[in-house]
């Protein structure tokens, strides 16, 4: 099929397109409602779709959770990578981490995590799931400990503070909307002024 040089999209990027969509509208009701409490039927309706048109690119719900879970850390993936280009100390690489893994999530609409949803899934799906987040925790607690090696953060248990800011960060999804007037870029910033700086007020 001609493509127009590309001015015209492919049927396979059209249907990427698609697909994407039904994530976004599937990942808000799973953030909004839960897995469990949401059906596909819900799903096709808000989509504006049947349940067979929906079968033609997720074979069941399993798969758009675990789809949804995916674009999680994906961004969280992405982020890393953009740490890791990062030219700076390992705090500002830890900042740069937070702030575009929150960005992206607001970007791209994952799906906020949970271990009930995650035991939902297939094991084999489920040990992807955990390892992708095993690994994200471990360079999230690596940057921590080269951050208080040299003397930018305070000393503090690395384990406690990386879940915390990885706990907060995926809670985003629960309140954060596509319509929220705050900008990702905004939210973030909030929140990285929280993690780093608390809420206590210091002396000038």
């Amino acid at each position: 099929m001609a493509n127009w040089n590309g001015a015209v999209a492919s049927r396979e990027e059209i249907r990427e397109l698609k697909r994407r969509a039904a994530l976004r509208v599937a990942a808000r009701i799973f953030n909004e409602k839960g897995y469990h409490a949401t059906s596909l039927d819900e799903i096709a309706d808000e989509i504006g779709v049947t349940k067979t048109a929906l079968y033609y690119y997720f074979k069941n719900k399993e798969q758009l959770l675990y789809e949804c879970i995916k674009v999680t850390y994906d961004c969280g993936a992405n982020a890393r990578l953009e740490a890791e280009k990062f030219n700076g100390t390992a705090f500002e690489k830890l900042q740069e981490l937070y702030r575009r893994f929150m960005e992206n999530l607001m970007e791209e609409r994952g799906a906020y995590t949970t271990m009930a949803n995650i035991r939902s899934l297939p094991a084999e799906q489920q040990q992807e799931l955990m390892e992708r987040r095993r690994n994200l925790d471990r360079y999230s607690r690596m940057l921590i400990e080269k951050a208080i090696a040299e003397g930018s953060v305070r000393k503090l248990d690395v384990r406690i503070t990386s879940n915390f800011f990885l706990g907060a960060v995926n809670w985003i999804l629960r309140w954060h909307t596509e319509d929220d007037a705050m900008k990702p870029s905004d939210v973030s910033a909030h929140f990285l002024d929280l993690f780093m700086n608390g809420i206590v007020q210091r002396p000038a």
